[in-house]
């Protein structure tokens, strides 16, 4: 599977600077997923679960609120927060936590 390569910085600094073969993140009417060779485009990202797949392994996180831009091959997620989770049902109940 081909990959590319992301960013994803927070206040606090960077959280992944690697080669990924997917980024799914949250949107206001869904989740948004890419891949390489993405089409360019900006978006808003919204705080909810989403997910990196890299070699093959995917680690989900929560994202906070942000933007996401992906250009040529090079993709940027600059949100407010993003915080590991052990799975998919972990990172929907701190996204739960996170908007009370």
């Amino acid at each position: 599977m081909s990959s590319f390569p992301l960013r994803i910085l927070t206040p606090e600094g960077p959280v992944i600077d690697a080669e990924v073969e997917i980024l799914v993140v949250p949107a206001y009417n869904g989740s948004l997923g890419v891949m390489a060779g993405h089409a360019p485009m900006i978006a808003a990202v919204v705080i909810g679960p989403g997910k990196v797949v890299s070699n093959g392994t995917t680690t989900w996180y929560v994202f906070g609120e942000g933007t996401l831009e992906v250009r040529g091959p090079d993709v940027i997620l600059l949100v407010d927060f993003a915080e590991k989770t052990a799975n998919y049902e972990a990172a929907k109940e701190q996204t739960a936590q996170a908007q009370a």
